[in-house]
Parts: structure tokens; C-alpha cells; sequence
């Protein structure tokens, strides 16, 4: 059961959190780092021996390597089985309602190839709540306000948004779309929180919803995306929020911009160029599933300047998408070459105005490009891909056009790679 006074309590800390500058931030994330170090090797089988260690002499970890050490890594003794089970059982029944030993278990979309399980206690379920509004709520907490959340699975840990004048409604996405819509059109809500797909689904009916805030979760949104949901919902932003089951990484501030959540999470930066990098987290808020130098399977994006807001918080320009879907093609001899999502997704932007598309690169190197465009956009695409061979030095892919096609039980990615690096 949540505790209202706790989240409003973090509501108002996170709310009103300010650092003067990066070196005001740094000191406090090394007092929250230590602070958590010290609980983590007192209750983690897994970190015991890291006990009095700094931070940069912690092992790097992975979605593959948690699971692996599950059992001894987690703070509150759950076992990977039972929780496993829980999770799936509550995807089949489609009740999420359910807990362990007084754990919220919940289960990764599996964009990756692992899929994962997370932990949150009810502690850290209220400061999930009270953090997250404190982002994403556009007036006071003492507000009322209709919130339509649109995710794969509900959770304990959603619901705990919800008090007396914060109404909140799950929207299953497996849900017939009309129904969803009908129900929507109900609710009337304030702020509409979906994938980008639903959001562009939800763009005919946009008119007649007239929310304060719309928020993309869940997948990249790309900039053809972000504008005709803009367009459609008559905002001037469509806010994002990075969430992933190693926790709230990144919101969009009132300018549009999206900033790492560095009052929660400190981020090792593994660079790719001067501008992209992986991202290395560790969370110092939560204790039950510890997440410590977790190296994530995402491209972020720094943004060149300074943002207007004044925030210290890192600045991204975007979330590129998964370090998995970086194109790999053949060059001279034995080379191979690297082309990131953006450059891929540029392709179908100088092709023209392309309504909805796909592009998978398969296993051998196939490029297969999903739309419903002319002969002429197709000329174009094929003239913009043979000018970045040329470019980047490696050999023309096999390229096939297909009518486009979107399953919609899983994430959209308008950009896949199933070539292994």
C-alpha cells in the first residue's frame, strides 16, 4: 500500500532540488554514491567483497550478468524462479496486482535478447511515484488531474500514481485500438503518457481530447514523429520520459530538451564519437535490485549547447536507440563499417516525405525497407544510400522494398539491425 505523505514528501524534495552548478551536483551525487556503496556491500552477497571500494573498481553490469546473479545480487533475498514465474503469470492473466514477499516483480519489454526482471519495494515504489510526478506533472501536486498511461503491462508500481485527485487509468496496448479510444474519449484526460505509435495512433482523435501535456515513453520517437503528434495535439512540446527497468534515466525539461536525471542516477559516459555514448549507470535510490555501474544497450546523443532551461543536468539532443541496431556492411578485404540508426533513418528523410517506415538489416546484410512509397522515392533512397557507400567506403547492400508492416505486441523501431557486430 502506498504512503501518500512519502510521496508527497519526495514530490516536494525533488521538486524544489536545485545545484547551483555541476560541481555542486558532483559533490552530492558522491555523498549519495558512498551512501548507497556502504548499504549495498552490507546486504548484496554479490558486492560484499567491494566492501570500502571506490566507485570506478565496482564491476560493470549487464541485463545478462543480473540475471545470471539474481539470487545473490538482490538486497531482499528474492529468488530469480519465483519472480520469473510471478512476472509471467501476471502477463498471461493480465493482472499485475500481485507481489512477492512484499516486492513489486516486474518484467523488461525484451527489446534486448535477455529479457529481465526488476524489483521495487513499497519505499522505493513511493519514491518511484513522488519522483515521477514530480517531473511530469505540469501544476501543483494538489491538482486534479486525468492521466491516460498507455504500457504493455500494468503495475503496482504505475498505480501508485494514483491518490484522490490524481486519476490514473492503464491502457493495455493489446487492447482492441478502438476500445481504447472509445475509453479515452471518455476519460478526457490531461496528460496522455504512450509509445509513439499509440500517439500517432491517437492523432485522428486528437482534437477531441485537448490534453496539457503528452508524453513519449517507451520507444525513440523520431522527429518526423515528435512533429505530427505536436501538430495533431496543438502543443509546443512533446516531453519524453527515459524509463527502462534500470529506472528513470532522463525527462524532457519545459524547453523541449531531454536531461539525464542526475539527482538520482550518476552516469559514466562510454563515448562512441565526441557526441554519442553509452550510457553506465548507477542508481542511488534504489537497494532492493541494486543497479551499479549498469551498462545500458542505448545511443544517447549530447546536445552541443548549453540548454536555455539553466539546468546542470547533461543535455541530450536525442536517444538514438539501441547500440544492437548500429548497421554493420562490408567493406574492403575483411573491414567492416558501422553506420549509427541516425544516418540510416537520414536515408528515408532525403527520400522525401515518407508517411511510415521500417528498415531492418538482417542477418547477411540485407537491407529491407518497409513503406508504402513510389517508384521515385525508392530512386531516391537507393541514389542517398550509394552516395554514403561512396562516402564511407563500404560495399552497396542487397536492398528490398516491402509494404510496411508493424507488429503491434512489440516496440516500434523504425531502424533494426539483426547483424551481429
Amino acid at each position: 500500500m502506498s504512503n501518500k505523505i512519502d510521496i508527497l514528501r519526495t514530490y516536494l524534495k525533488y521538486k524544489n532540488m536545485r545545484f547551483k552548478d555541476r560541481a555542486a551536483l558532483e559533490k552530492y551525487q558522491e555523498k549519495k554514491i558512498s551512501e548507497q556503496l556502504d548499504f549495498v556491500t552490507s546486504h548484496s552477497k554479490f558486492y560484499e567483497k567491494y566492501k570500502g571500494k571506490p566507485l570506478f573498481e565496482y564491476p560493470l553490469m549487464d541485463k545478462k550478468q543480473m540475471m545470471e546473479h539474481f539470487d545473490e545480487l538482490n538486497t531482499v533475498g528474492t529468488n530469480r524462479d519465483e519472480a520469473m514465474k510471478l512476472a509471467i503469470d501476471s502477463e498471461r492473466s493480465r493482472d499485475f496486482s500481485e507481489k512477492l514477499n512484499h516486492i513489486t516483480v516486474g518484467l523488461s519489454s525484451g527489446t534486448s535478447d535477455t529479457r529481465g526482471i526488476f524489483l521495487v519495494s513499497d519505499k522505493e515504489k513511493d519514491t518511484w511515484a513522488g519522483y515521477i510526478l514530480s517531473k511530469v506533472l505540469y501544476g501543483s501536486i494538489l491538482g486534479r488531474y486525468e492521466v491516460a498511461f498507455f504500457m504493455r503491462a500494468n503495475s503496482n508500481l504505475y498505480e501508485s500514481v494514483s491518490s484522490s485527485n490524481i486519476h490514473f487509468v492503464f491502457y493495455d496496448i493489446y487492447k482492441d485500438v478502438d476500445d481504447n479510444i472509445r475509453k479515452l474519449l471518455e476519460q478526457k484526460p490531461d496528460i496522455i503518457v504512450g509509445q509513439p505509435f499509440i500517439l500517432l495512433d491517437l492523432c485522428r482523435v486528437a482534437k477531441d481530447l485537448h490534453p496539457k501535456k503528452v508524453i513519449s515513453i517507451a520507444e525513440v520517437l523520431e522527429d518526423r514523429d515528435r512533429e505530427e503528434i505536436k501538430k495533431a495535439f496543438n502543443v509546443d512540446v512533446i516531453h519524453q520520459v527515459y524509463q527502462c527497468t534500470e529506472g528513470c534515466l532522463a525527462t524532457t525539461c519545459e524547453y523541449g530538451t531531454i536531461h539525464l536525471n542526475e539527482d538520482i542516477v550518476h552516469v559514466e559516459k562510454e563515448y562512441l564519437d565526441d557526441r554519442r555514448f553509452i550510457p553506465v549507470i548507477t542508481d542511488f535510490t534504489r537497494t532492493s535490485q541494486p543497479i551499479i555501474r549498469y551498462r545500458l544497450n542505448d545511443i544517447l546523443v549530447e546536445r552541443k549547447g548549453p540548454c536555455p532551461c539553466g539546468s546542470c543536468f547533461t543535455a541530450l539532443e536525442r536517444i538514438e536507440g539501441r547500440e544492437d541496431d548500429v548497421f554493420v556492411f562490408d567493406g574492403e578485404g575483411d573491414k567492416k563499417v558501422e553506420v549509427f540508426p541516425d544516418f540510416i533513418r537520414r536515408l528515408v528523410l532525403f527520400a522525401g516525405d515518407v508517411s511510415d517506415y521500417r528498415i531492418v538489416q538482417t542477418e547477411e546484410g540485407i537491407m529491407e525497407v518497409y513503406w508504402n512509397e513510389n517508384d521515385a522515392m525508392k530512386d531516391k533512397f537507393m541514389t542517398e544510400l550509394k552516395k554514403m557507400a561512396s562516402d564511407r567506403g563500404f560495399d552497396l547492400p542487397e536492398v528490398k522494398f516491402y509494404t510496411y508492416s508493424f507488429d503491434r505486441s512489440k516496440k516500434l523501431k523504425r531502424v533494426e539491425s539483426r547483424r551481429k557486430r
